[in-house]
């Protein structure tokens, strides 16, 4: 891999996806950048004596959670241009070598009337990461899981209000915990503001559909991606932030409080749409083209946070 262009450094984080933020790098299009990224908990969780009560505990010791690195200020870039930022490497634990899981209290997705998580006391479980190998420690030794990194944070300022990190919108992107944000995969925004200006952050060395106990194998990262401007009218852009690789296009839905069933619904039109518009199928033909082969991966079922991707292979649609 070329070596990057531009180096942005970990101590460039904040809290915010946010118009007025100053961008802390300025990019051409087409330019490389390594992106050093600080976990979840802001590095403030190192070992398992680093632990949660509750959700807002976390908030109010630290401000907010999922920091991002940025705010990246693409040249040339207008509101109403895309943006399409590829990830050619992720190293997860990049300093410290470990990640984090944790149940904490209030945050989850098998909580209250589902009861599960309810019963269980606030926990930090630090798993080394070691030769492309997490060590997650269960049953007195370690069960190893082979690392699958992805960035579970990255967008774009909104055109108005700032918007926590922690949060995500149509509009915006943010945090949707997608594990289809790996390498290889092209993820495009639409800008609100003058040069986009991207952020990313809260990597995950690896993590199960849904995110159920709230927390993926949190870690630090070094972050490689290719930035480039893609005019409106190319960029096959409906309402939605896309995940495209080599071997399909999909739609990303995180829409901040929407429950799953209606935000994988949302994904799904946005998909049929991009179909219809630009790939030359009828409505009722991408309708029924999607029902038969498109695919569903969940990010989060953590309420008020839902989020998912719709995919199609390319081989169908070309």
């Amino acid at each position: 891999m070329p070596a990057p262009d531009h180096v942005i450094r970990r101590d460039g984080i904040h809290l915010f996806f946010d118009p007025d933020e100053p961008p802390r790098l300025r990019v051409k299009s087409g330019d490389r950048i390594r992106v050093e990224t600080e976990d979840a908990g802001m590095g403030s969780v190192r070992s398992e004596r680093d632990v949660y009560a509750s959700i807002g505990e976390l908030f109010e010791k630290l401000g907010g959670a999922n920091p991002v690195t940025g705010p990246i200020f693409v040249e040339g870039v207008a509101p109403g241009d895309c943006v399409a930022i590829t990830i050619e490497d992720i190293v997860p634990g990049a300093v410290q070598h470990q990640g984090y899981t944790a149940l904490t209290p209030g945050i989850g997705g098998l909580i209250g009337r589902y009861g599960l998580q309810d019963d269980l006391p606030p926990r930090t479980v630090i798993c080394p990461i070691e030769d492309k190998i997490i060590k997650f420690p269960a049953r007195g030794g370690f069960i190893d899981i082979p690392v699958s990194p992805f960035l579970g944070t990255i967008g774009v300022a909104p055109a108005q209000e700032r918007r926590l990190a922690f949060s995500q919108g149509a509009d915006f992107g943010g945090n949707t915990d997608i594990p289809l944000h790996g390498i290889g995969a092209t993820l495009v925004f639409r800008a609100n503001v003058a040069g986009a200006l991207i952020s990313l952050g809260d990597a995950h060395a690896a993590q199960g559909d849904g995110e159920i106990a709230g927390a993926a194998v949190e870690c630090q990262a070094d972050v490689t991606l290719l930035v480039e401007r893609i005019a409106a009218a190319d960029a096959h852009y409906v309402a939605l932030p896309q995940v495209n690789t080599e071997t399909f296009i999909g739609s990303v839905a995180g829409l901040g409080g929407v429950n799953l069933g209606d935000t994988v619904r949302s994904a799904y039109v946005d998909i049929i749409r991009r179909l219809e518009r630009f790939h030359g199928f009828s409505r009722d033909e991408a309708y029924l083209l999607a029902c038969q082969t498109a695919k569903v991966r969940i990010g989060q079922v953590v309420d008020p946070l839902y989020s998912a991707a719709v995919t199609i292979e390319r081989r169908y649609i070309q």
